[in-house]
């Protein structure tokens, strides 16, 4: 038995006697956000639609966070609204969660909106400003403390430029740093600063942005020529219905899906991914058999209808 396994009681995980013990953590610093998601088959514009509407605890960082298989640790912000403070209350029950409070009179709560059209996203808007102004570095350096090499640390994009090059810096030469790219806008916003990663996990055209491209799915020569000069050790792009491919160790690997599962909703399918692969990795699993691993996970959870 793996000495991880000590902490697991009626099938969850002991995570503050894990971590106490030195097993290895799994530390998330991220976005939570309310979710409001809007499923209709098609969208009609100018007018308003009626539409199946589901309002919920969502944030990259936190579906990454709430779905691992893991001892864990999650840093995020919140304001002192009453939405906020909902939110709060669901992290402060979980018992794994870290919050840095905002008590500024303006600062909103982090908000997610998205269009599901027949399974696919078809736009959303985010307001994570809360994010970028409120998690100072010292404080977050503070709470995680020094990392192991078999520790795992992940960035989502929704963190400000300064706060994800500061862990960079305290972090990347000395425990395995994962950057989820989250959209295309904030893939451009931090390119210029990404270094030392173990593993990046972008779509194709959030791998464009990352690689200074307008559009299109670069060239694989283009992809390893970008982890050699950053020192990315592996990049995972992940591709909806057609799969995934990774690039590591000088080569690429293509996965297809073991089933194309039609969810009406399909919001956070890539934050499960994460979620799953970090957990599979976690047990010391190898990157192409933990991808393979994590994707039928994610399928098996979509085809059950959850996220």
């Amino acid at each position: 038995m793996g000495p991880a396994l000590l902490y697991h009681t009626r099938g969850r995980i002991d995570r503050r006697r894990a971590i106490a013990h030195g097993i290895r953590v799994i530390w998330v610093v991220g976005a939570v956000a309310i979710d409001l998601i809007a499923v209709r088959e098609k969208f009609l514009d100018g007018t308003s639609n009626p539409s199946d509407i589901r309002l919920g605890l969502g944030g990259v960082g936190y579906r990454v966070f709430s779905n691992l298989e893991a001892p864990r640790r999650f840093i995020t912000a919140l304001a002192g609204d009453p939405i906020s403070r909902w939110a709060r209350e669901a992290l402060e029950a979980d018992g794994d969660a870290i919050v840095q409070s905002v008590t500024e009179r303006d600062a909103r709560p982090p908000l997610y909106l998205a269009l599901m059209e027949s399974g696919s996203l078809k736009v959303a808007a985010s307001d994570f400003r809360i994010m970028e102004r409120a998690l100072d570095p010292s404080w977050v350096a503070e709470r995680i403390g020094s990392l192991a090499q078999t520790d795992f640390l992940l960035l989502d994009a929704n963190l400000s430029q300064f706060l994800l090059a500061d862990l960079l810096g305290r972090y990347a030469a000395s425990t395995r740093v994962v950057f989820e790219p989250v959209s295309v806008e904030k893939a451009a916003r931090h390119a210029a600063g990404l270094r030392g990663l173990h593993l990046a996990t972008p779509t194709p055209e959030e791998l464009a942005a990352l690689l200074g491209r307008a559009d299109g799915d670069p060239r694989d020569g283009e992809v390893f020529a970008f982890m050699d000069e950053r020192r990315v050790a592996n990049i995972l792009v992940t591709r909806g219905r057609e799969g995934a491919s990774l690039y590591s160790g000088g080569a690429r690997q293509d996965f297809a899906p073991g089933r194309v599962v039609d969810a009406p909703d399909t919001t956070g399918a890539g934050d499960l991914l994460d979620a799953a692969l970090l957990s599979t990795l976690h047990r010391g699993v190898p990157m192409a058999e933990a991808v393979r691993a994590a994707m039928t996970a994610v399928e098996a959870r979509l085809a059950e209808g959850e996220r």
